[in-house]
């Protein structure tokens, strides 16, 4: 599933992570420790996105926010620099 940054209301790709298409809302990652104890919840969402010529396309995605590590995610692949 693509992975977005959300800042401030705005949305950019940052990679990608090998997160369920399944999944409902939230994407529950346990970090370390027993697993219902330190855990960090990632959002699932929509993104629009606008392809130049084409009709506008929807997708569901992994939206995280400014305080949350990608890095946590299974599978995680950045984007190419």
């Amino acid at each position: 599933m693509k992975v977005y940054l959300d800042e401030f209301g705005e949305k950019r790709l940052i990679g990608r992570a090998d997160v369920p298409a399944d999944v409902g809302p939230v994407f529950t990652v346990p970090l370390f420790g027993p697993k219902s104890i330190i855990t960090d919840a990632y959002t699932i969402g929509t993104v629009t996105r606008f392809p130049s010529g084409g009709a506008p396309v929807v997708e569901r995605a992994v939206i995280v926010s400014s305080v949350q590590y990608p890095e946590f995610l299974p599978g995680w692949q950045p984007l190419a620099s």
